[in-house]
């Protein structure tokens, strides 16, 4: 438990925080406990791409025709929890590959292939290029689940967006089909 003195001292401190001023500060600030994006509060994520997003959001408009705010917001959580699974299937493809190139079956593998002759490696590896961000992403998973059960955790949050979508459309079949 803090002592008067330090909550004190955090209140003072606390007086001579400012925080970010512009409008782009504050857009990288709000983003500072983002990791794999699964649990944004936002749908699409910098980086990722907006027109598409944008053509999901118009057809699922277009074909639910929602009226009222209720209906908007029902539809924007089917919205959400449709395009949050296509990130989903990245982050599992490189989740995948780096588990794979981690494993040492496949290391000692590569080697056997590559040194088969005990000759050196002729061709040096290439440099590494920069990751991208379903890498990043896949990554940020990794480390949030410390490595432990990555491939259950994904099927979890898989089964939520489902449910979450299915709960959504079938609240809204229902309020479209009520008088």
């Amino acid at each position: 438990m803090a002592t008067q003195k330090q909550i004190d001292a955090n209140r003072r401190n606390a007086l001579r925080s400012t925080g970010p001023k512009t409008q782009a500060g504050k857009a990288i600030s709000a983003r500072n406990a983002l990791t794999h994006g699964l649990r944004a509060r936002t749908a699409l994520l910098t980086g990722e791409d907006k027109d598409a997003f944008l053509r999901v959001f118009k057809a699922f408009r277009k074909e639910y025709r929602p009226i009222g705010r209720f209906q908007e917001a029902l539809v924007e959580q089917m919205i959400v929890a449709y395009w949050k699974p296509s990130r989903l299937n990245r982050i599992e493809t490189h989740v995948y590959r780096d588990k794979s190139v981690d494993d040492t079956f496949f290391s000692d593998l590569r080697k056997f292939y590559l040194h088969r002759d005990h000759e050196p490696d002729s061709d040096p590896e290439p440099p590494k290029p920069k990751p991208t961000l379903d890498e990043l992403l896949a990554r940020a998973f990794m480390r949030d689940n410390s490595g432990y059960n990555t491939f259950s955790r994904l099927s979890y949050y898989e089964m939520r967006l489902e449910r979450s979508f299915l709960r959504a459309h079938y609240e809204l079949q229902r309020l479209k089909s009520s008088p």
